[in-house]
């Protein structure tokens, strides 16, 4: 009989114990897998390229830039890459009409955001105005500070820390067609390509 008692109240003991422990386990897993809310903000820097050609009239150039990776601070990843193709009436008579410009920045092997539906990857101009290009290359980049959720800083900036993205060539092709009235011979454009790579690096506090 005693023994009988003595292994109903180890049995009792046990149970507790392992209720206990499970509560416990519990409790623990909610801390773990709760997710903290992060504010995700972005130090920017840029990257310029600037390249002056004189075209003549029927004329398609290709400028090539060189994006390496030696160029990119340690922590920085490549974000976007905006393009100004700018140009004036060289003749500089009043009856003379401004040239025109056309621009686009044609796929490369560069690893970057190409089908975007932000992207302006080509334009034209026949009013001497400027032509403006943009490329994001970093996957959902746009400057703008965001929200993020995560466990902790290493884990909510994982998907602002790839490799690779806008490293490469980047490639603008310029037509030129010149428009001058019957006295004057306005066969040529001198034109003016700015790149600017825009560089960010990440950083996480918890809201």
């Amino acid at each position: 009989m005693a023994m009988a008692i003595v292994l109903f109240m180890s049995f009792v003991v046990l149970a507790y114990t392992t209720v206990d422990l499970a509560n416990l386990n519990d409790e623990v897993r909610g801390l773990v897998e709760a997710e903290n809310t992060w504010d995700i903000t972005f130090e920017t820097q840029t990257l310029t390229f600037q390249e002056t050609v004189v075209m003549t009239d029927g004329e398609q150039r290709q400028l090539d830039f060189e994006i390496s990776l030696s160029e990119i601070p340690d922590g920085f990843r490549v974000g976007s890459i905006g393009t100004v193709v700018s140009y004036v009436e060289t003749s500089g008579l009043p009856a003379d009409p401004a040239d025109s410009v056309a621009a686009n920045a044609p796929q490369t092997d560069m690893q970057a955001q190409w089908s975007d539906e932000d992207n302006t990857l080509s334009g034209s101009s026949n009013d001497a105005s400027d032509i403006e290009l943009s490329l994001r290359t970093y996957p959902g980049f746009t400057g703008q500070s965001i929200n993020g959720t995560g466990l902790n800083e290493y884990q909510v900036l994982q998907p602002w820390l790839m490799e690779g993205y806008g490293i490469g060539t980047y490639t603008v092709v310029l037509d030129l067609n010149t428009q001058s009235p019957p006295f004057l011979n306005d066969s040529d454009e001198e034109i003016v390509v700015n790149v600017e790579v825009v560089l960010f690096k990440p950083s996480a506090l918890s809201a």
